[in-house]
């Protein structure tokens, strides 16, 4: 399952809160402050680049980030 591979990626650090930070504007400065921000869009972003609709990455880093707690 989609969910358990990237709790463990995310254990594993191969997953971090930089690797969706935009490099400027309202966006990046959002992300830069909000780490449960940043995790998620990482998660989304990873979950997009495996095929997933933006849709699905959506619930997909939402069951992670409630998983994380």
């Amino acid at each position: 399952m989609i969910i358990d591979e990237l709790l463990r990626l995310i254990e594993r650090r191969e997953i971090s809160r930089t690797d969706a930070v935009p490099n400027d504007g309202l966006a990046g400065s959002a992300l830069r402050h909000q780490p449960e921000l940043q995790m998620f869009a990482a998660v989304r972003a990873l979950s997009i680049s495996a095929g997933y609709s933006e849709f699905e990455s959506d619930e997909i880093a939402s069951a992670v980030m409630t998983r994380l707690g």
